[in-house]
């Protein structure tokens, strides 16, 4: 089996066009609608898709030809296959029970793909964890109540005391998927093949549960907030809307799919669109969850189904013949052009009232900033990241961002370099992460949605020593001293506020006379050049940083604020928990660091390349007479 590596490349269907052959031999064998889909999404124009999808539909075709292998032990088995499609096609349309759905080829992709791989050691499913995404109004809701009730009324349907679990962040949301799956129960107790049965069972539809009265099989509602999920051993799970779920909860997701453990046809999935915060674990789901299905050959996520429908850029916000990238029903030809226009008249409505980042979010499904003025869109900070820099020796550009109590204090570090002719700029950040006002580092870690103790383990901060959990000034003074010492750094400048770093000011002034000190007042009027200066790097791709999520979590809350002379600086929109100390330290490092290149002389710097003809006869006359 060929191993792909698909980190970094743009285009999947480009690059897998040589293997065409290869593929479509599966289909002699495989005719099932979700593989016919798979094979044309890669290898035909029928729809228009983006890379997450692409990547989906390689990994199903790809595992295809791995079920020889001996390490691989799962099989696309096409009798579940024929059984979720037959009941697919045989129950209603939630939103109107008198039709019948005929899924499309994409949906088909989803249920074939969650029910048809098997696992054969356990004869489970293969897939336990499933994470699907897709633009609102697109279906994402018919999907997940095929499944529960494909789950009650199929997979548990001969087995007693089962449990099925509809879940949200909030009662509310769990509610208005509850009524879909209700709506479909309601009917099909009463066709053919499951009346008799149902009455077996006492299945008894009610408006806060589906209980089978003989046999205890139950669906019930729950949310993050209500909490009380330990307690039940789910044969399904779907949890609503988790894209909007707060890092508070969890642990609420833990208790759902522990309970699950020993169960073998298991599933818990996560459906929702993008949200305005890239921090929630939805989203750095998806994140790691893409990386291992790049590397084809990692088998990591082996039991995680993941399939994303949305834009590949925020820019595509305006190119709508691409929007069938996250509203896949917009490949219905009979009903594209009344779905595209409600789309376009959404988009011109909602941009006139300043709520564009709603369209990017829900609509276009992007997890984005962009339109709400964002210092740096993800697509921009992601694009300039970077395996390793060596900062041993090199000039640098410090920025200071003190605080006391709950703000972090932070470092940013500047190191101008040459590549290829090209001036750039790698950036770097230190933290120090007190916790006085969250009482623990714990109750802080949950606040702010990241775990300091493991980014203190990657040398990326160091929580306070003060046991008030206040911010230590000797740690933070010794820690500049030795990183400067250990790694040889030129010091060009340290920029700072002396509001808050008057203490760190004096020390250096005292101890360290040899660093340039500037101090830099936090206004738009004095820090409008160098914040331009620094984002326009990240957008020309002449930045670059590590993988550092408290950087990176300081560039995604930062926003951009003008005052009426329409001078600007960052700021965050919450102040509890969306910390930008990274980013400040950063464009104080960049104050100076702007003008590097202005004076700058490379090893090959000839002074009598300044020169002119006549200047250099001068000199030399001066010289030698």
């Amino acid at each position: 089996m060929e191993k792909y590596n698909f980190v970094g490349i743009e285009n999947i269907k480009d690059a897998l066009k040589g293997e065409k052959r290869r593929y479509k031999r599966y289909l002699d064998k495989y005719s099932d609608y979700g593989t016919q889909y798979a094979f044309d999404v890669l290898f035909s124009n029928k729809y228009v898709t983006g890379r997450d999808t692409q990547l989906a539909c390689f990994r199903h075709l790809q595992d295809l030809g791995r079920q020889r292998d001996s390490d691989f032990p799962y099989e696309y088995d096409t009798n579940y296959v024929d059984a979720i499609e037959y009941f697919a096609r045989n129950i209603p349309d939630p939103t109107d029970t008198s039709i019948l759905v005929d899924p499309m080829p994409w949906q088909s992709f989803i249920l074939d793909s969650l029910i048809g791989w098997r696992d054969k050691n356990t004869g489970g499913t293969r897939f336990h964890t499933a994470y699907i995404s897709i633009a609102r109004q697109q279906g994402k809701t018919w999907i997940s109540s095929i499944l529960v009730n494909f789950y009650y009324f199929v997979v548990g349907w001969n087995a007693t005391a089962q449990d099925f679990l509809i879940a949200s962040y909030d009662s509310e949301h769990a509610k208005k998927l509850f009524d879909y799956v209700a709506l479909q129960a309601n009917v099909i107790t009463k066709l053919d093949e499951f009346r008799v049965e149902s009455k077996e069972r006492g299945v008894d539809v009610q408006s806060r549960q589906v209980i089978g009265k003989n046999n205890k099989n139950t669906i019930r509602t729950g949310s993050s907030q209500g909490g009380g999920f330990d307690s039940n051993h789910n044969l399904i799970a779907i949890y609503d809307e988790f894209g909007n779920m707060e890092h508070k909860y969890d642990e609420s997701i833990n208790q759902i799919i522990s309970g699950q453990s020993k169960i073998a046809n298991r599933l818990f999935i996560a459906i929702s669109t993008a949200y305005p915060n890239v921090k929630v674990k939805f989203k750095k789901d998806q994140d790691l969850t893409r990386k291992i299905i790049e590397q084809d050959y990692d088998r990591a996520a082996d039991d995680t189904f993941m399939i994303i429908y949305k834009q590949d850029s925020e820019n595509e916000v305006y190119e709508p013949e691409t929007w069938e990238k996250s509203n896949p029903l917009l490949g219905l030809q009979d009903v594209r052009e009344q779905l595209l226009g409600g789309l376009l008249t959404l988009r011109d409505k909602q941009e006139r009232e300043g709520e564009l980042a709603s369209f990017a979010n829900k609509s276009m499904n992007i997890w984005s900033r962009k339109f709400q003025n964002s210092y740096l869109s993800l697509e921009n900070i992601q694009k300039n990241i970077i395996d390793d820099f060596d900062i041993y020796g090199r000039d640098v550009y410090i920025g200071f961002d003190g605080s006391q109590s709950n703000d972090n204090t932070s470092f940013g570090f500047i190191f101008p370099y040459r590549e290829v002719k090209s001036d750039k700029y790698f950036c770097k950040q230190f933290s120090f992460i007190p916790f006085a006002q969250a009482k623990t580092i714990e109750a802080k870690e949950k606040q702010d949605g990241l775990n300091y103790r493991e980014l203190e383990k990657q040398g990326l901060c160091e929580i306070t020593r003060s046991p008030e959990g206040t911010i230590d000034k000797d740690q933070v003074y010794h820690w500049l001293e030795k990183f400067v010492a250990d790694n040889d750094l030129k010091v060009k400048m340290i920029a700072l506020d002396p509001n808050l770093s008057d203490w760190l000011l004096k020390r250096i002034e005292n101890y360290h006379d040899e660093w340039p000190v500037s101090t830099v007042r936090p206004t738009s009027q004095v820090l409008s050049n160098p914040t331009k200066d620094l984002q326009a790097q990240f957008i020309n791709g002449n930045a670059a940083i590590l993988n550092d999520p408290l950087l990176i979590d300081g560039f995604t809350n930062a926003v951009l604020i003008e005052d009426r002379g329409g001078a600007v600086k960052i700021d965050r929109l919450n102040r509890t928990s969306d910390h930008i100390d990274t980013s400040d330290a950063l464009v104080n490092a960049h104050t100076g660091a702007q003008f590097y290149f202005e004076d700058f002389k490379g090893d090959d710097y000839n002074p009598f390349n300044d020169l002119s003809r006549d200047e250099k006869k001068d000199y030399f006359k001066r010289m030698f007479g």
